[in-house]
């Protein structure tokens, strides 16, 4: 009997050994293996695995014994959830519209009772969006409108119930020392009107919770002590400000200029405070001061890129200039209702620092860890280490390139994102990257011919030519090809580790309308709704701080139009980059008239009020100058009736009605497309897309009328009415449909900030426009050949090609590379600028 019983126990003694893993297996343990794994605290581990259970990490290393029944998921490259510590997601949902403006109670100065979260939309589209992004937690805020704003909250990105969705109810103060409080308050009459008035509310408000913290000690201290005492009013403002004060959760100050800067410092020294610094544009200036204060975070951006007035034609990296410091830095995005920038776009945020001189070990800790200390979160998030939580982004490359996509995110252990329709890039392969520099300084200054040495010449004409050489003679290019025979009187530049391409072009551009001595912006003549008579050259600025930063990314020549405010308002003019006086930068006058649909060109309490306005006004306009050129002809001609009277708005429209340039119409949404494609068809007249977020909708009727779109700023995230079905595939819609494109630069584009936001940099929207379907050719060709056709310039521009002009641009490896920065451009056979090392630190 004991046998028997012997024979049935062994059995289901290995089955209860095999039962407890597979139970804590199902759905709760798994097991990531990767080629390289970031985890940002504890360096990088190639070829690791990650044991995860229950939604916690349990150990890290390269040879995990696997649980049974545990679960495998596999990844090129694995870092730890991104986090943004400055974000309005949830307060200023999708869509932008008023009510969902729920981020700033701008009834008093001083309203730290308020709190982020009794605002925040857990239904917010943007929180898809930004999870597809890899950002896996969030910290929303109230706005920057007061002194003292409310308190924000950490939320993680995942689907969720919202109990679930929040990691810390109360997680900091939000402030702000600088001028939005006193542009708001200071037109009611009301304080704060001044930086004074500012300072001195934060001190009060401080001052006053000192005081109510007193009472309260006092009151607790005599009732401990037996005596019948009436406790304290409470005052909820108070209560936070409290918890400041003893430093249970820190400050998040919006600050821009060094001196607002140290006066948060001054004000934190005083009240003992925890601070995060946000925005920071000019910290670089005082960066030797901020290095010491080892206490304090800085939480750089949206923008990130700046310079100042006295070098305004140099431009600082300053996220990567205080991490160079030893300063505590994380990055930002700031978003608002999924508007430029977005939530999604932070890794591709911390490319660009990258690009332009960061290291990649601070831009990897400023988008992970450093924030998660700032707000005392990094306990549970922030890098890949044992007890944390499993929050983790799959990336298909490395994380700083370009053309790296997230393939996978996990929260708390468990997928919440899978990118769909992934495929494979091998465009690094087929270009070297530069390992060295050009020689400096190249030695053709003042040279009117030489010859360029590329080890690969993109000319946009045809095949790739390695090993090619270009000859360049009295600012054109005379010959392009592999076995060129250089005249012995041609310097020679060698750049046979690097790539050469045309000079890149953007088809409308502001540039140039931002910086005078006044720094008046002059974009829109708004005094009436239609001014096509108005010339925009009239005012670009050529020493606009914008032309030396868009001739170091690159770009050669620009469109550069009126805005949109208008029906239409006025002519553009093509433009290089390079120049002291417009009338010597002119490539192609009057090359386009601009005009407006939608709600930017409406006007309130006249005509156009309404779209119906607008389209009525603009082919009222177009029917006069119609016929108006028809009887100057008639009266050219000999033929009866007198000449009209001479009309200068009209005459302006005469090229537009003759087909001799195009009507640039800004327009989104599909509908106002469709009226533009219906006016155009009505009379005959050339049109080029602008803005076209919906383009993608009708590329059918846009094709058949060989109609081209200029594309605005890709990097956002449909945040508003106008453009609530924004598509990052657009572009390779159109693309595959046939239609020519470019694109704008950036949003954003004003002299102190010159690289603007996400998109001022073509090859960086080329890269991301291929990332997101366009084809590697055609990616190029929008900021290179179909731009200069788009401007009625490609017998100048666009391509290396004899005859052409010599604008040309060096690169140190594949175009859509994170590093592959502009070495040296040429404009018209002119080196007008060669990149320095570390140049913007």
């Amino acid at each position: 009997m004991k046998q028997r019983a012997a024979k049935y126990c062994i059995p289901l003694f290995f089955w209860m050994i095999l039962w407890v893993p597979l139970s804590r297996a199902e759905g709760n343990t798994k097991v990531i293996k990767a080629d390289r794994i970031y985890t940002v605290t504890q360096g990088v581990i190639d070829r690791g695995m990650i044991l995860v259970e229950n939604g916690k990490i349990c150990r890290i290393g390269k040879n995990i014994p696997i649980p049974c029944g545990a679960e495998m998921i596999e990844g090129a490259v694995v870092m730890p959830g991104l986090i943004d510590i400055h974000s309005h997601l949830g307060v200023y949902s999708v869509p932008g519209v008023a009510e969902n403006e729920d981020g700033n109670e701008m009834t008093d100065p001083v309203t730290p009772q308020v709190r982020a979260l009794d605002s925040f939309n857990f239904q917010d589209p943007a929180i898809e969006a930004g999870l597809a992004g890899g950002v896996t937690t969030i910290v929303s805020r109230p706005g920057s409108g007061n002194v003292i704003g409310g308190t924000g909250v950490a939320v993680k990105l995942k689907n969720a119930a919202p109990d679930k969705m929040i990691l810390k109810e109360i997680c900091d103060l939000k402030m702000t020392i600088e001028g939005n409080p006193v542009q708001y308050y200071g037109r009611y009459n009301r304080m704060p009107a001044s930086m004074m008035g500012v300072y001195f509310l934060a001190r009060k408000a401080f001052i006053e919770a000192q005081a109510y913290m007193e009472d309260w000690d006092k009151y607790r201290k005599e009732k401990k002590g037996g005596k019948n005492t009436e406790a304290p009013a409470r005052d909820f403002g108070k209560d936070v400000l409290a918890m400041v004060l003893k430093r249970e959760i820190p400050v998040h100050i919006h600050v821009n200029t060094a001196s607002e800067i140290m006066s948060c410092i001054r004000l934190a020294d005083e009240f003992n405070l925890r601070l995060i610094l946000a925005h920071c544009q000019w910290a670089h200036l005082i960066k030797d001061k901020l290095a010491e204060r080892k206490d304090v975070h800085f939480n750089c951006g949206p923008a990130m890129f700046f310079s100042y007035y006295d070098n305004t034609r140099i431009f600082k990296n300053v996220p990567a200039i205080l991490a160079d410091a030893g300063a505590n830095v994380s990055l930002q995005i700031d978003a608002v209702a999924g508007r430029q920038p977005a939530q999604q776009h932070l890794l591709h945020t911390a490319a660009l620092c990258v690009r332009y001189g960061m290291r990649e070990e601070h831009a990897i800790k400023a988008i992970t860890i450093r924030g998660a200390e700032a707000e005392g979160l990094d306990g549970r998030i922030g890098s890949i280490e044992e007890g944390k939580d499993a929050d983790f982004v799959f990336l298909d490359g490395e994380p700083f390139e370009f053309l790296t996509s997230v393939e996978k995110v996990m929260i708390d252990g468990k997928i919440e994102y899978r990118k769909k329709n992934q495929r494979s890039r091998s465009l690094y392969k087929t270009v070297k990257q530069a390992k060295g520099g050009l020689p400096r300084p190249l030695k053709i200054s003042g040279k009117r011919k030489f010859a360029l040495k590329a080890g690969t010449v993109i000319s946009m004409a045809g095949p790739r030519i390695k090993n090619g050489i270009i000859l360049v003679n009295e600012g054109k290019i005379e010959k392009v090809g592999q076995n060129v025979s250089i005249p012995g009187d041609y310097p020679v530049v060698d750049a046979r580790e690097f790539v050469a391409m045309p000079g890149l072009l953007t088809a409308r551009s502001e540039v140039g309308l931002t910086a005078n001595p006044g720094y008046r912006i002059s974009r829109d003549e708004i005094f009436d709704s239609v001014v096509p008579e108005l010339e925009v050259k009239h005012a670009v600025e050529p020493q606009d701080p914008l032309f030396s930063s868009a001739r170091k990314l690159g770009i050669s020549a620009i469109q550069i139009t009126p805005g949109d405010r208008n029906v239409i308002g006025g002519r553009g003019i093509v433009v290089k980059t390079a120049g002291s006086v417009v009338d010597r930068m002119v490539v192609k006058d009057n090359s386009v008239m601009m005009a407006g649909l939608g709600p930017s060109a409406k006007r309130k309490n006249t005509m156009p009020s309404t779209r119906m306005g607008i389209a009525a006004l603009l082919r009222e306009t177009l029917m006069k100058a119609r016929e108006y050129g028809n009887r100057m002809k008639r009266c050219r001609g000999g033929e009866d009736g007198a000449a009209p009277k001479r009309d200068l708005s009209l005459e302006a429209l005469l090229p537009v009605v003759k087909r001799e340039i195009p009507l640039m119409i800004h327009c989104e949404r599909r509908d106002d497309i469709l009226t533009a494609l219906r006016i155009a068809d009505e009379f005959d007249i050339k049109i080029v897309l602008t803005g076209a977020s919906d383009a993608y909708k009708v590329a059918g009727e846009i094709r058949k009328r060989n109609v081209p779109v200029v594309l605005e700023t890709i990097f956002r995230g449909g945040g508003n009415i106008e453009d609530k079905d924004f598509s990052d595939g657009n572009a390779a819609v159109l693309s595959r449909a046939g239609i020519p494109l470019s694109f704008t630069l950036g949003d954003y584009s004003i002299w102190y900030i010159p690289l603007g936001l996400m998109g001022a940099d073509p090859l960086e929207v080329a890269a991301y426009v291929y990332k997101n379907g366009m084809s590697e050719e055609a990616a190029l060709r929008s900021v290179t050949i179909d731009a200069a056709r788009i401007m009625g310039c490609e017998d100048r521009l666009g391509s290396l090609e004899t005859g052409k002009d010599a604008d040309i641009l060096i690169l140190r490896g594949h175009p859509f590379r994170t590093h592959s920065v502009p070495e040296a451009v040429f404009i018209d056979g002119k080196l007008v600028y060669q990149r320095t090392e570390r140049e913007n630190l």
